[in-house]
């Protein structure tokens, strides 16, 4: 291959990468029912998801939960089927300790990282994990707030926008249920700048009291 080939195909890497990025994965069904500052407020219908739940700290929770998790999807499983993709991947404290701020002795939280299943399969259908840390869990319809950003996956950058959530939402007078999630929409190779991701938490269906003023 000559060296002009070569300058080619790298300038076309970027190009690439770009497109794969834009290709949204199949993501659980939501109706918006209500936008605030910076956030949706959306009515998710209920799905399936693949769960392990780690001991780390924020960075590495989803690195360690990675390998049975994708494990399960590509036939790691009792019948060794392999099942399709779906966005987001989410991480969520299992205790307060860890939805609190960092602290220097944040190495050893508890999280759930969650693989969201297919949505036409229903869980009777799902096979069973061959790895006993992964477990099928159906979630039921929830009222969740999003607030989407783009950029890297550092815990500061979550913090800033997880407050920022949570700041908006008690503005309006909401209840908030459980600890927030961090939701991620891409593969790890794509650029930051070009990464989707959220904070969501569920809050109280109280009707449309607290997101009236929109």
């Amino acid at each position: 291959m000559t060296r002009k080939a070569l300058i080619a195909i790298a300038a076309l890497i970027p190009l690439v990468m770009i497109a794969i990025a834009l290709v949204s994965l199949p993501e659980p069904d939501f109706e918006v029912v209500a936008e605030g500052d910076g956030f949706e407020l959306r009515r998710y219908s209920p799905f399936t998801v693949a769960e392990v739940q780690v001991s780390a700290d924020f960075e590495h929770a989803s690195k360690r939960a990675f390998r049975p998790l994708v494990g399960y999807i590509q036939g790691g499983n009792r019948g060794g089927r392999n099942l399709p993709m779906m966005a987001p991947v989410n991480q969520q404290p299992l205790d307060e300790a860890s939805a609190s701020a960092p602290t220097a002795t944040a190495a050893q939280r508890a999280w759930r990282v969650q693989f969201v299943m297919p949505k036409e399969y229903p869980l009777s259908y799902l096979p069973t994990p061959a790895d006993e840390r992964v477990s099928l869990q159906r979630l039921p319809t929830r009222l969740m707030a999003a607030r989407r950003y783009r950029g890297g996956w550092d815990e500061a950058r979550y913090r800033e926008q997880e407050a920022a959530l949570l700041e908006a939402l008690a503005a309006r007078g909401a209840t908030i249920i459980g600890a927030p999630i961090f939701a991620r929409y891409n593969a790890p190779f794509v650029p930051g700048f070009l990464r989707r991701n959220e904070v969501l938490v569920e809050v109280a269906d109280e009707g449309s009291a607290p997101f009236a003023r929109d």
